[in-house]
């Protein structure tokens, strides 16, 4: 297959991140298997939800010139997420490489592009990619900012987006002002993860939390969705603490972590998790257990680092390899083999499971990426399991799927997953209505959220 790297220079504007991140060869058509329909909502093919037809940007080629399906992958593949980043393209790699780089007869070119988790140079390299280098589709994206940004142009493009890499932004899918039938995610975002968090976190028994998440965009979402939720249910928020991305030194903070709390809720992607999970010990907060949103400080990456100081911690996202199915097996066999000793992540079994769905969506039109509306058809109707689990997408081509919570164990010399819970199905309106997830205020409430009330709560949901 053919890879083409962009590392071309963008902009250089600070601009606030938001993510939000040995065995057998494998075997040359890997695993995939329609799954039966859930009661959780399916894919509108209303005529409110069908693209325009295409008037601009137009990939060169066609389905009959036999030429190869370009496919554009936005990553962040320097800065704070690259580790995300570097672990998703493996994990999309592995899968098309065992198709032979090949779909429905036609070859699979993916061109990366490095949009250093900035929003400006997301947009231009999304330009690119689609002006220039002529790509059918865009993948990827770990940021919310370029989420957003991209999204907004392949509305007036007419191209095909699948968010395949993080790009959680909450309002993506459901906020008319950003929402568009040329965008589909297939990660995750913040009520799908974060209301079964608190869910279980209150049905575990704890009453009392302490927020400590980093200070940008998914932060503040995530902590406002996890809390939102955890009120409902009966707990409470005794404190917030928000330190800055990209923080080196995260001792002021973990000195000032409440002893009240009966956890700590906690979000740090990238390399911040690490930091912060390599200094927990050093404080008095270490006497609270954790709770990893998105397993992000405890991710497969962080883990040769980490070793023992992420055994006890609670973990909830999903993907975990603890889940035993076939489609997960596959997936853990091929990466040990290729990645021997190295950790398998949500991040690469997210590029895994993103290769089993274009495929699937390649095949349902016969391999004519080109007809963006065909495709985007047979995506709206791809029902899979994946490495990650059984996945659909809602009315607003957002992703149902499962969520999984898991403790950090040691087994032998490696840290492993014992799986706790499975929510099976979640979308992102799990517990909310169409109209709470367009007018809810996730990312206002930073300062907001100790001693918030249910009935607070309900009225933000009303707002």
């Amino acid at each position: 297959m053919s890879r083409t790297h962009h590392w071309l220079p963008g902009p250089m504007l600070a601009i606030a991140l938001s993510a939000c991140g040995g065995g057998a060869a494998p075997a040359s058509s890997p695993v995939i298997s329609s799954a039966a329909p859930s009661s959780a909502p399916v894919a509108s093919s209303a005529a409110a939800s069908k693209p325009a037809a295409s008037t601009s940007a137009k990939p060169a080629g066609s389905a009959a010139a036999g030429g190869p399906i370009k496919v554009g992958v936005l990553e962040p593949l320097t800065g704070t997420f690259s580790n995300i980043a570097k672990d998703n393209q493996d994990g999309l790699n592995l899968y098309i490489d065992a198709l032979n780089s090949t779909i429905a007869g036609r070859k699979v070119q993916l061109i990366y592009a490095d949009t250093e988790g900035k929003a400006d140079v997301g947009l231009n390299k999304a330009k690119q990619l689609v002006e220039s280098d002529k790509v059918s589709v865009l993948m990827g994206i770990t940021a919310t900012p370029v989420a957003l940004a991209v999204a907004g142009y392949v509305k007036d493009a007419h191209v095909p987006l699948m968010i395949t890499g993080n790009g959680g932004a909450q309002g993506l899918t459901s906020d008319p002002k950003v929402k568009s039938p040329y965008t589909t995610r297939w990660t995750q975002n913040a009520t799908l993860i974060l209301d079964p968090a608190g869910d279980w976190a209150y049905k575990h028994g704890w009453r009392k939390a302490a927020i400590v998440a980093s200070d940008y965009g998914a932060g503040l979402e995530n902590s406002a969705a996890f809390a939102s939720t955890f009120v409902r249910r009966g707990g409470s928020i005794v404190q917030e603490l928000y330190p800055a991305l990209g923080a080196a030194d995260f001792g002021p903070y973990l000195a000032q972590v409440n002893q009240s709390a009966d956890f700590i809720f906690a979000f740090f992607p990238g390399v911040d998790g690490l930091r912060f999970m390599q200094q927990f010990g050093n404080y008095g907060a270490h006497k609270l257990p954790i709770l990893d949103s998105f397993g992000a400080m405890t991710t497969g990456s962080n883990l040769p680092e980490l070793k023992d100081k992420a055994v006890g911690v609670t973990a909830e996202t999903v993907w975990s390899s603890a889940v035993d199915t076939p489609e997960n097996q596959a997936f853990l066999k091929a990466w040990n083999a290729k990645y021997s000793g190295r950790y398998a992540s949500t991040d690469s079994a997210m590029g895994y499971s993103a290769g089993q769905i274009l495929e699937a969506a390649l095949k349902k039109v016969n391999g004519n990426a080109e007809d963006a509306q065909g495709f985007l058809k047979a995506l709206y109707e791809v029902d899979i399991n994946t490495a990650k689990g059984h996945m659909k997408l809602d009315a607003d081509h957002d992703i149902v799927e499962n969520v999984y919570v898991y403790e950090l164990v040691a087994q032998g010399d490696r840290i492993g997953h014992k799986l706790l819970d499975t929510y099976k199905d979640v979308s992102k309106s799990w517990t909310r209505s169409p109209q709470e997830l367009e007018h809810f205020p996730f990312g206002t409430l930073k300062g907001k959220l100790v001693g918030l009330t249910k009935d607070q709560v309900e009225q933000l949901a009303k707002a």
